[in-house]
């Protein structure tokens, strides 16, 4: 049996201005000596240097000797590079090449980084077919005010692109939920389109209304900001769910619009963005984190919601907390339009993704 030993190499950097050279500068002084061997960066860029993003990739391909460049705009972000002992595979749409249906076969890659534009007409389905032919997938949604282009090699706009991990790298992923049920997991009985009318035989409303504990339109009002829909992930082990947002509320009639198209017989339940309930969440994530991981970390990737972030932490502070329960490691990463874990866009979560 021969037996292949596959050493992790990092190096970080970040810098920051209105202006790219200087940000690019303050990232290669910090970023320091490139590791021997590394084919692969992930660069986070802030939207308002989306303009500049062709220079900004050029340059570091120059400055550090590495081809193969993955990453996103975003409205927060930081920028790092990835291990030698990657493969990095980009992909426009939802279909692979008979060459990549057989690096797959031969591969087998354990774990799947995806950045996408949130404007890709068909996203949901797309993840679902990439982690369906390459495996398990974390990353997230680029965003901005304006383009939301992702990077693979060179500038996309419109697509899915990322990098798959060769299967012989210690990598660990978990998410953690920034919304807290607040009724139980109810069944669609009736609806049209993205209008829920009613759930186990009762009218959408009622049943919104019976979870908050008030019939009071003023105290609908109130929350109405924070008010959301959860769809529980069918076949999950605990509870898993992705939270989408409720777009209006007919009073006159008792429906509820809904951010999905749930079809009869879907499970939904009403839930709330609470800040008590995404730390605790956070929290019980890097507990489970800390009991799996054989060692500390050598280096991570945290995406993050963009409704989360001062919305829900202070600031900076879901990366202290990440740096108090795991240690002092490389840890960058950018808050997303929508984040993706295993073969999911979530929403209002944290998905941390460590390498060890």
């Amino acid at each position: 049996m021969t037996e292949i030993a596959t050493t992790l190499a990092f190096a970080a950097g970040h810098g920051g201005g209105v202006d790219w050279r200087a940000a690019m500068a303050e990232t290669l002084q910090r970023l320091g000596e490139v590791p021997d061997g590394a084919n692969l960066g992930v660069v986070y860029v802030s939207d308002s240097l989306v303009g500049d993003l062709d220079s900004v990739v050029e340059t570091l391909r120059q400055e550090t000797g590495i081809t193969h460049w993955v990453g996103c705009v975003a409205m927060g972000v930081m920028g790092m590079s990835l291990p030698a002992a990657s493969d990095p595979v980009g992909k426009g749409d939802a279909y692979f090449s008979a060459e990549d249906d057989d690096w797959l076969a031969v591969s087998q890659p354990a774990i799947g980084l995806v950045h996408a534009d949130p404007h890709h007409p068909h996203l949901t389905e797309l993840i679902g077919d990439l982690a369906e032919r390459a495996g398990y997938l974390v990353g997230g949604l680029s965003s901005a005010q304006g383009p939301m282009p992702v990077i693979a090699n060179q500038i996309e706009e419109g697509v899915a692109s990322g990098v798959l991990f060769a299967p012989n790298l210690d990598i660990a992923t978990s998410l953690s939920q920034g919304c807290k049920p607040i009724g139980p997991v109810r069944a669609v009985t009736k609806v049209h389109e993205n209008m829920l009318i009613e759930l186990d035989g009762e009218g959408a409303l009622i049943c919104l209304q019976s979870d908050l504990g008030s019939d009071r339109i003023e105290d609908l009002k109130a929350v109405a900001n924070s008010l959301h829909i959860a769809l529980p992930v069918p076949g999950s082990d605990r509870a898993d769910y992705t939270v989408r947002n409720l777009t209006g509320i007919d009073l006159a009639q008792g429906i509820v619009g809904v951010a999905a198209t749930p079809d009869p017989g879907d499970k939904v339940m009403f839930c709330l963005r609470d800040m008590n309930a995404a730390r605790d969440d956070l929290n019980r994530m890097l507990g489970e984190f800390s009991r799996r991981l054989n060692g500390p970390p050598k280096a991570g990737i945290y995406v993050s919601c963009l409704a989360r972030g001062p919305n829900l932490f202070e600031h900076r502070e879901e990366l202290n907390m990440i740096r108090s329960a795991l240690g002092d490691f490389p840890l960058v990463g950018f808050y997303a339009n929508g984040e993706i874990a295993h073969n999911r866009v979530y929403g209002y979560t944290g998905v941390l993704t460590v390498f060890s």
